[in-house]
């Protein structure tokens, strides 16, 4: 037989291949509605990786990283019995008579909750999967019973949500608590190291950290008096020297040079006299004792003008000693100072690093009280699960797929398989093969001329 006889035998025998189509559809039919039907209900979960702390200044980089490992993390955390437990008490399933006495039948050293939430998370139930390219979560339930699918696979994301916030909050509760202990003791840190700092300042009279500044300036304020001073007594030393009275402050006192004039006025008068009068004329006699009397009052006016420079100079001298013995003193109490000012910015750096550990102190308690107040997570339940109309499993349409595909394949097997156990002859080619005569006529397509062999083959 050749292949046509094949086809030609498989055309012939449709009803047979029909049948066992419709017998293997029949038993794919009967196995699916034998099987049991579960349904999957979803419930997704967003998760806002940019989300903002609106407490501290923290900021995350790497975003593809980050969601690829924040969802494999918060997968393993929704399928965690810590998450059991908690959809266990919300959906009071611990006080569920049927389940109750099969966990007591079970005898278990189980919680009641552990036990049942560890039942609740078998992989063939619940199915964490997110989805491509995004920050979603599919939470995902299977059950027999549409309804319940879809309250699990709800109390499954909301456990989670309340289980995220709960693991945000509780951690900056306990901060806070600690935070709260050691401020005490930064406090008394602080408080000790300022008063550390004023004891010293007071043993050692510093008024403030600038106070070796200013006794710098004094100490350059009074050099530069000394200076002075020393100039002004070489300047009143000089003109009272040995030859005080021929000096030229002496002589050019005011009452010297008047008395200088008067005397210089009485000898011209005097001269003019002699020239004319004996020497013993009373008038000569008075002009004498006139001019006498006033070269002794200009001798008494520059004993006065030399008593005075004299003064001055002893005074310039006094106030030179008297500013030399402030520089000194202010140069032994700037030394003083510089001995101790290392030892007070030490003191003051203790008393900089205490306020700086209570403030940040302080501040991160702040912080970590409005963290464990404020109910926000990066986390919110995008989808609430809906009890699904179609069962997940069997899949129906895949049954009938295959269940055709194999009835097709069991009919044209057993055809085929009859048709080689009791062959017949149903083409001009097969009549050809099996007998070697040749056809003249095909009268099951209808008459027609045939090709005959030449006469010579006639003959």
């Amino acid at each position: 037989m050749n292949v046509w006889d094949y086809v030609e035998a498989l055309r012939a025998r449709w009803r047979m291949i029909a049948l066992a189509t419709l017998v293997v559809l029949a038993i794919v039919g009967i196995w699916t509605w034998a099987s049991p039907r579960t349904y999957n209900a979803s419930a997704t979960l967003l998760f806002d990786l940019q989300q903002a702390d609106p407490v501290s200044s923290n900021s995350g980089g790497g975003a593809q990283t980050k969601s690829a490992a924040l969802l494999g993390t918060q997968a393993d955390i929704i399928r965690s019995v810590f998450v059991a437990q908690r959809v266990v008490g919300n959906m009071g399933l611990d006080r569920n008579p049927e389940l109750v006495e099969r966990y007591q039948k079970s005898g278990s050293q189980l919680p009641i909750r552990e036990w049942i939430g560890r039942r609740i998370t078998s992989p063939s139930a619940l199915e964490i999967l997110p989805t491509r390219n995004t920050s979603v979560l599919a939470v995902n339930y299977k059950s027999e019973d549409p309804e319940l699918a879809a309250r699990m696979a709800t109390a499954f994301a909301e456990a989670y949500v309340q289980t995220q916030l709960q693991l945000r909050i509780d951690p900056a509760r306990v901060y806070s608590q600690w935070f709260e202990s050691q401020i005490g003791e930064a406090r008394t840190r602080l408080e000790q190291a300022q008063a550390r700092l004023t004891r010293f300042q007071q043993q050692h009279g510093l008024v403030g950290a600038g106070r070796f500044d200013i006794e710098q300036a004094q100490l350059s304020e009074l050099t530069q008096q000394l200076t002075t001073a020393q100039a002004e007594a070489a300047q009143a030393g000089a003109k009272a020297g040995s030859n005080v009275g021929g000096s030229a402050d002496a002589q050019q006192s005011a009452v010297v040079q008047g008395l200088d004039g008067q005397i210089a006025g009485k000898s011209a008068e005097l001269q003019q006299l002699r020239q004319t009068l004996g020497p013993n004329h009373p008038l000569i006699v008075s002009a004498n004792a006139e001019l006498a009397e006033l070269r002794a009052r200009r001798a008494q006016a520059v004993g006065t003008a030399v008593s005075a420079i004299q003064t001055a100079s002893a005074a310039a001298g006094a106030r030179e000693a008297r500013l030399r013995s402030l520089v000194q003193g202010q140069r032994e109490r700037v030394l003083r100072l510089s001995g101790v000012q290392d030892q007070m910015a030490v003191l003051q750096r203790d008393v900089d690093t205490a306020r700086n550990a209570y403030d940040a102190v302080t501040t991160r308690l702040n912080e970590v009280r409005l963290q464990s107040e404020i109910p926000l997570s990066n986390v919110s339940l995008l989808d609430r699960a809906v009890p699904p109309a179609l069962p997940s499993s069997p899949n129906v349409a895949l049954r009938v797929l295959l269940g055709l595909l194999a009835g097709l394949f069991v009919g044209v097997v057993t055809a085929l398989f009859l048709e080689w156990r009791n062959p017949r002859v149903r083409t001009v080619g097969g009549l050809v093969s099996l007998t070697g005569a040749p056809v003249l006529a095909d009268l099951n397509r209808g008459p027609r001329l045939l090709a005959l062999p030449a006469s010579g083959a006639a003959s």
